[in-house]
């Protein structure tokens, strides 16, 4: 699975059932990527307007257990599922938000590699860092 996520400094994802904040420059950059993007009815209402709404996957059941396609991911506990995940973009604020759902995964982990990190402006906050995660391969070999 490919999963892209939004969180906060203390990796908070939700707060009282509703998203942090949204902003426009990523959902632009979460469109360009290279494969289709899969989210939920509640997510796709941040998206609908979009000009691009009409390529987003609208799935109820999430996650997908596919990995030819990316899951935007804001309202739901993914790590149960983290030995099925291939992939992670992170998309962070650089502020702390008040919340009530983290993010639980620990991308410190030595299963987990940064592979890229960019920063850029965006249309409600002034700096928003991506970081990509690519699991470690020469973990998921040991036996």
């Amino acid at each position: 699975m490919k999963i892209i996520v939004c969180l906060d400094d203390q990796n908070g994802m939700m707060f009282n059932q509703r998203r942090q904040s949204q902003d426009r420059m990523v959902r632009e950059d979460i469109m360009g990527l290279s494969l289709p993007i899969v989210m939920n009815a509640y997510s796709y209402k941040m998206f609908e307007k979009d000009a691009f709404a009409e390529t987003i996957i609208v799935k109820n059941e999430l996650p997908v257990f596919k990995d030819d396609c990316y899951q935007f991911i804001e309202d739901l506990d993914i790590k149960p599922y983290e030995d099925q995940i291939t992939e992670i973009i992170v998309y962070s604020w650089n502020r702390s938000y008040p919340s009530d759902l983290k993010w639980t995964i620990n991308l410190a982990d030595k299963q987990w590699q940064l592979i890229s990190e960019t920063e850029f402006q965006g249309n409600s906050h002034d700096c928003i860092t991506k970081k990509v995660y690519l699991r470690n391969e020469d973990l998921t070999h040991d036996v």
